[in-house]
């Protein structure tokens, strides 16, 4: 097998087909295939498909094969001009933005099994991109949870794991300090760029007005905290990576042209090499869990395309015990000052020790959440929780404990997130 390559594969949808343009640096000419999936049974295929993504169930209990065996055809001529672990440069048209490409099915599983994947909205995107990358920046920057009325009660944790990881290169920036005025401060401050900027916050997207969608950070005195795509586009954010940890940060509208108006667009206009951005709105838990994984690939020095191939394929073989133990060691962690985030964590133990039939553990995890709930007014959901819990304690047959499961198999956990941008 050769020494790994990069493979640029460049769609374009029409009515009756979709074009696929294969370059490869040894080929003499790009190779072109015509895959017989026209615009509309594209955009049917994924209206039914990703139309419930997001906090719904409905996406979540899906049998996944019902979208990646028809679009799988996508891909197909992908691998025949590539090898594994050669990094595959993803270039969508049209409603293919929306889809998660490298979680189609190859014959042998997903395409992110097989190859590290990036994404980028046009090939001259990706030169801009790759002319703005200066791998010795070292400062790390990380703005988490900044909403008070809208806590991400795991943001914190994935502001410890990189204060651990990069050390003293960090700073981390939590709830009312995590201002726009202080991002532009930072970021000031640090004239060669940064390395990271990571952003844990809540997305939003404007079908009325795409430049108006964006980010939440914390307001202050004169400012709603709103880092709208239009308000990114007038600022300077020079950085190697910069990851949205946020709901739907990926969405974007398109344009004449298949311009896409959204917050991936806008970042690499400030400045950015690569972003990481997700298609979806994400579960909370196994988001901070995926990000210690990438981080983690990162900090070992692994290219940008391979650390998210790493990330995604062990949240996908990340099993019960893993998420017990990811528990366990972060609410050891937690402050005196972190009740919420404490409390959150014990019921995603105590949720997952349920999960795993477990019982005699997971009612007391839940009691302990219950205890530590102090004069608030009984949770309803709490109580039904031990309730439910008690009597499958008296099941006289139950079913084997199994904390073995893998957890996040489902494409909804770990298969929202995508680079844009430089995968070096």
């Amino acid at each position: 097998m050769s020494d790994p390559r990069t493979i640029l594969a460049e769609f374009l949808v029409t009515e009756r087909a979709t074009v696929l343009q294969v370059i490869r640096a040894d080929l003499a000419e790009p190779t072109v295939e015509t895959i017989p999936l026209g615009r509309t049974e594209l955009r049917r295929l994924v209206r039914d498909a990703f139309a419930a993504a997001g906090p719904t169930s409905r996406f979540r209990s899906r049998d996944p094969s019902v979208w990646t065996e028809p679009l799988s055809m996508l891909i197909e001529p992908v691998t025949r001009y590539s090898d594994p672990d050669d990094t595959i440069w993803l270039v969508p048209h049209d409603v293919l933005h929306s889809v998660p490409m490298h979680a189609l099915d190859t014959g042998s599983g997903p395409l992110i099994d097989r190859n590290p994947v990036c994404y980028s909205p046009s090939a001259s995107v990706m030169r801009y991109c790759q002319a703005k990358s200066y791998p010795n920046r070292q400062p790390v920057l990380v703005y988490a949870d900044p909403r008070a009325d809208a806590p991400l009660v795991h943001a914190r944790g994935q502001a410890d794991v990189l204060a651990r990881l990069f050390g003293d290169r960090t700073t981390a920036r939590v709830r009312a300090a995590a201002t726009i005025n202080a991002l532009t401060r930072d970021l000031g401050e640090r004239t060669d760029g940064v390395a990271v900027l990571h952003l844990s916050c809540h997305g939003y997207f404007s079908d009325d007005d795409p430049l108006q969608s964006g980010l939440l950070l914390a307001p202050e005195p004169g400012d709603d905290g709103r880092l709208t795509v239009e308000r990114i586009m007038s600022m300077r954010m020079p950085a190697e990576l910069i990851t949205l940890s946020a709901c739907q940060s990926g969405v974007s509208d398109r344009h004449a042209g298949d311009e896409l108006i959204g917050l991936t667009r806008a970042l690499i206009y400030a400045g950015a090499a690569a972003v990481v951005v997700s298609l979806w709105a994400v579960d909370d838990l196994s988001t901070s869990i995926f990000m210690g994984y990438f981080y983690s690939a990162l900090a070992d020095g692994m290219p940008r395309a391979r650390a998210l191939r790493t990330a995604q394929v062990r949240l996908r073989r990340t099993n019960r015990a893993d998420v017990v133990e990811y528990c366990r060691r972060a609410i050891t962690a937690t402050d005196d000052d972190q009740g919420v985030q404490r409390r959150a964590l014990l019921r995603s133990l105590a949720d997952i020790h349920y999960a795993a039939g477990a019982f005699e553990a997971a009612l007391d995890s839940y009691e302990q959440l219950d205890a530590s709930s102090g004069d608030e007014p009984p949770d309803p959901w709490l109580l039904t929780a031990i309730a439910r819990t008690r009597a499958a304690l008296r099941h006289p047959d139950p079913a084997p404990v199994d904390y073995g499961h893998h957890a996040y198999a489902h494409p909804y956990y770990w298969a929202p997130f995508v680079l844009i941008g430089d995968w070096r």
